[in-house]
């Protein structure tokens, strides 16, 4: 785990996505100080380990018990993709919920609703899966970023992530993906609507796919604010970290200006 700051600030964990790691976390981190005390976790399966999880809540749990003991009583988190996801699975539980200060989730999906598109998932989440493990390593990589939600990088960023990536196993990158896959998880919007704490969904305009979700879910949740972030693509830190340490910085002092 990386940490930045002073441990008597507030305290911000960020939690990187599928495939990240926790050093891309460090240009946010910078931008914030030196108000607040910033961490960054290690995903499971990401440091050369096994993946011991077989759901999206056991990794969830995995992530909380390496976490838990470096936690002040109160923070907030901020959730990249898969860590958001792994954040509302923390924030399930009424008694971690309570110890958030806010919750932001950047291009991190609440869950599928219908059996059709929990099956369509399941099915290209197994694909990716087979295809990390069978074919030359890191090739696959190079069609993952190809996908529509990652069309707005340029081919210098496509290389640059391709090359980060690349340092993943890959074969522990399958098992992280299977055992987490969106097809398995349950909807959280209804934890959404429960959590107490400031909430606010962070998606660059040039991510229709999360632009439009982050629409839905504003018109379903009132309380939550949206962060539509203008000429940024999915992965919203990485383009523009301190427009995003912007919005950590609102959500927190309970700003509603957009960034």
């Amino acid at each position: 785990m990386l940490s930045w700051g002073e441990a008597g600030r507030p305290t911000v964990v960020l939690v990187h996505g599928f495939m990240g790691d926790p050093q891309e976390w460090a240009p946010v981190a910078e931008a914030l100080q030196p108000d607040w005390h910033c961490m960054a976790p290690q995903l499971p399966g990401h440091a050369g380990e096994v993946v011991a999880a077989e759901s999206l809540p056991e990794l969830a749990e995995a992530l909380w018990t390496s976490l838990e003991r470096h936690l002040p009583e109160r923070f907030a988190v901020l959730g990249y993709s898969l860590g958001g996801r792994l954040a509302l699975q923390w924030a399930a539980q009424p008694e971690r919920a309570a110890r958030l200060t806010a919750l932001l989730l950047e291009g991190a999906h609440p869950g599928l609703r219908s059996a059709a598109e929990r099956a369509q998932r399941w099915a290209a989440d197994q694909q990716w899966a087979q295809r990390f493990t069978t074919e030359p390593w890191p090739e696959p990589l190079t069609a993952w970023y190809r996908q529509p939600v990652f069309a707005s990088l340029s081919e210098a960023q496509r290389r640059a992530l391709i090359e980060r990536r690349a340092r993943h196993s890959p074969h522990h990158l399958a098992a992280v993906l299977r055992a987490a896959s969106l097809a398995k998880q349950a909807d959280m919007r209804p934890v959404l609507a429960e959590i107490a704490a400031p909430i606010t969904f962070i998606a660059g305009s040039e991510d229709t796919k999360f632009s439009a979700l982050a629409d839905e879910l504003a018109a379903q949740l009132p309380r939550l604010r949206v962060a539509k972030l203008a000429g940024l693509g999915h992965n919203c830190h990485a383009e523009a970290p301190e427009r995003v340490a912007r919005v950590i910085h609102g959500t927190l002092e309970g700003e509603r200006t957009e960034p």
